[in-house]
């Protein structure tokens, strides 16, 4: 009976119905959408996006990472400007993105485990949600989900080349939003402590990904100093964000409070740094959504105003979506855990899932924490749930038996 359930149910594995279904959702979520943006921000990638288009380069005043912009740039030159087909292509990477879920989830936790984190993938509303957002987070959920696919590969194929691809897509990754580096330390301390490989290739493995890694960055590292004068790795504006721990300096984040001050200040007061660090990291599993579209209702009407495609009215400010959130998140939160938990046995490729998302919670609690941050990494909570609700489904089933 088991075994024919089990045929019965290939269906849920093969890529081409997760990807064509995956596919179908997001194109009926954005053609709901208004022709507008709903978060501000995306002006500032559009404008750099145009003035790439006319040939002059980014935008002279344009601080954030290049990758947005330059994606913009080249669905504009071959669509022209305008919001559903840029969201169709950013559905199809999305949909394709739950494809390589299931392909990772498998090599981590098991067929079945794969296909309940890819089906998960295909209807969780925040990657939904992120086919309509006009904003770097899904490219840099796409090219996260493939670095940890091509680790895996690399893995077990023991190829350098896989490894280096691996690599370019961190590197891509951190190109659109730059917290994604933290993740860079983890996979050295994989390969040269816990990989399979002899000590040679290890360090050789090390030294591949810090080169293809900052190989990446390079371009647009030489290209902000040879602009500015200053040696700028991918985004001028992270000093910017550093937590104000004097209590004599009275600033908010992102003010022109010197970088020197808040370096100061941090370790002049090691306590409150601690305490902020601490409440900024556990905010980033927040069940309930902060600031995943531009939200100050007075500051909507004002750039609406200034643009009218800027979207004032919506749902993805309305209490719904807060309940969206949480019964959403939440199952798949408490069964990443448990994943965790008793998975333990197959810590070596829980490696990656486990560490990518602490990385980033980390690497963000160093300036601040928001929910839109932990997007790109909530695949890997995916993967885990799978990985939990099978092992606690087979801890049950052994009882019932016995």
């Amino acid at each position: 009976m088991e075994v024919r359930f089990n045929q019965q149910m290939n269906w849920m594995k093969n890529p081409w119905v997760i990807f064509l279904t995956a596919l179908a959702v997001r194109l009926i979520y954005i053609s709901f959408l208004k022709e507008g943006y709903y978060f501000s921000d995306f002006r500032v990638y559009e404008r750099s996006a145009l003035s790439l288009i006319a040939g002059h380069g980014f935008e002279p005043n344009y601080a954030r990472p290049p990758l947005y912009p330059l994606f913009l740039s080249i669905n504009y030159l071959i669509f022209g400007s305008h919001f559903f087909e840029l969201r169709l292509v950013q559905a199809l990477l999305a949909a394709f993105s739950s494809v390589l879920i299931l392909q990772i989830a498998d090599r981590i936790v098991g067929s079945t485990a794969a296909r309940i984190a890819a089906w998960v993938s295909v209807f969780y509303p925040y990657y939904i949600f992120l086919s309509g957002l006009l904003y770097p987070t899904l490219l840099a959920s796409f090219f996260l989900i493939s670095t940890v696919y091509l680790l895996l590969i690399s893995n077990r194929q023991k190829s350098l080349a896989y490894l280096g691809l691996a690599s370019f897509c961190l590197g891509m990754a951190a190109l659109a939003v730059p917290m994604s580096l933290s993740f860079f330390p983890f996979i050295i301390i994989w390969y040269l402590l816990f990989s399979e490989w002899d000590i040679k290739r290890r360090i050789i493995a090390a030294l591949v990904v810090i080169v293809v890694v900052f190989g990446t960055l390079v371009p647009w590292t030489y290209y902000c100093y040879q602009r500015t004068g200053h040696l700028v790795l991918v985004d001028s504006r992270l000093s910017d964000h550093l937590f104000i721990a004097s209590p004599d300096v009275q600033a908010e984040r992102g003010s022109d409070t010197t970088t020197t001050s808040r370096m100061n200040g941090m370790m002049n007061h090691p306590g409150s740094y601690v305490m902020t660090f601490t409440g900024e990291f556990f905010h980033f599993f927040s069940f309930v959504p902060d600031r995943v579209v531009t939200r100050n209702p007075e500051y909507r009407e004002r750039i609406h105003k200034e643009d009218p495609r800027l979207v004032v009215d919506h749902v993805f400010i309305s209490p719904l979506m807060n309940w969206v959130s949480i019964l959403s998140y939440s199952p798949v939160f408490l069964f990443a855990l448990a994943g965790i938990v008793l998975g333990r046995s197959n810590w070596r490729l829980l490696f990656f899932p486990i560490t990518l998302v602490l990385s980033q919670a980390m690497g963000y609690s160093i300036f601040f924490s928001q929910v839109r941050y932990r997007l790109p990494v909530e695949f890997c909570l995916m993967i885990l749930a799978g990985g939990g609700a099978v092992a606690i489904w087979e801890k049950y089933r052994k009882k019932i038996v016995n």
